[in-house]
């Protein structure tokens, strides 16, 4: 079996890795990225530099890339909603796409306001309170509407990916302060007006306050006998802790079943207090899959190959509540 990854994040070299476990047949791994040095590439049995191009090229490129390296199936992850947009297309050339297939969907989580709205609709109450700017004076309105003195305020683009544009507005990184502490994803006011005054706001801007508590990201897969969902909690520092906590899971199973995705998905939730807030939903294997997998022992990447050929793999939840991972050199478990 051919399996191809284009332009993946880094911790794809894991996620191919695990894909390669509990599967009975022989498996060529063929990848390509922007550079021929992308780290994921070495796990790779064959890797090409593939162009950066338009989405409507890069569907043409995708198409001819599997014909001509007869691909057998197709992870994507750049142009994953183009790629589902064209679906039939692959399907008429042979290949299966590793991805969640519902057009309409796909477009849905593909927008932050667009998924709020969905999930709200839907009697999800898990959605945080949020703005969309179409310009700064718009974004100015915003602003004063929602900050408090308690309350810092934060903004990204409603079409992102990895939190590229995600920044926290906090005045004090223009203090005395700000020597000592690196400002990371911090601006001020000030900072940020002049940055979206340069912006033409094709791509809207949300702004929403900044969830300070603990982020939560749930890795999840729909299969035959029921809803695989492992929580992970990103407590700081190195470390991660998977929690199989109740609460969040209940919340999953609401959005997993409105969805109805049967490929693997990645649900991401912040703590606002004693509230769990929706953030996003990444409709792909997420970048941190990895250590979810190690510490539960539950395969996701096998689980969806092995559903994606029709087969019907076991797997059970592991016999604890919670587990920290290290995020040391490598996804080690520790008690």
């Amino acid at each position: 079996m051919r399996i191809w990854f284009n332009h993946w994040f880094s911790t794809a070299y894991h996620l191919i890795e695990l894909m390669r476990e509990d599967i009975s047949e022989d498996l060529s791994i063929v990848g390509t990225s922007k550079s021929i040095n992308s780290v994921f590439l070495l796990n790779t049995d064959e890797k090409y530099i593939e162009p950066v191009v338009d989405a409507e090229k890069y569907i043409e490129f995708c198409i001819d890339f599997c014909k001509e390296k007869a691909i057998d199936v197709f992870v994507p992850r750049t142009h994953l909603t183009d790629i589902v947009n064209c679906q039939e297309r692959f399907d008429d050339a042979g290949v299966k796409l590793f991805a969640n297939r519902n057009k309409k969907l796909m477009q849905i989580v593909d927008d932050k306001i667009k998924t709020y709205d969905f999930f709200r609709d839907n009697q999800i109450d898990c959605i945080p309170e949020v703005r969309t700017a179409h310009s700064v004076d718009e974004f100015i309105k915003f602003y004063d509407e929602l900050k408090t003195d308690d309350i810092r305020l934060c903004y990204k683009l409603v079409v992102d990916e990895g939190a590229r544009s995600f920044r926290v507005i906090d005045d004090r990184v223009e203090t005395s302060r700000g020597l000592y502490e690196a400002p990371g994803m911090k601006v001020s006011y000030k900072t940020a007006i002049k940055i979206l005054e340069s912006c033409d706001f094709s791509i809207p801007i949300l702004i929403m306050p900044y969830l300070s508590g603990v982020e939560i990201s749930a890795d999840c897969l729909k299969t035959k006998t029921g809803n695989i969902i492992i929580p992970r909690y990103k407590i700081g520092g190195r470390y991660s802790e998977i929690r199989f906590d109740r609460n969040v899971m209940d919340e999953c199973e609401k959005i997993m079943g409105l969805l109805d995705f049967d490929m693997p998905m990645n649900i991401q939730f912040r703590m606002q207090g004693e509230s769990l807030k929706l953030l996003e939903i990444n409709p792909r294997m997420s970048g941190g899959l990895m250590y979810s997998v190690k510490a539960s022992g539950i395969n996701i990447p096998s689980i969806a190959l092995r559903q994606l050929f029709g087969e019907k793999p076991s797997w059970k939840y592991p016999d604890f509540d919670r587990k920290t991972v290290s995020f040391i050199e490598e996804p080690l478990c520790i008690s």
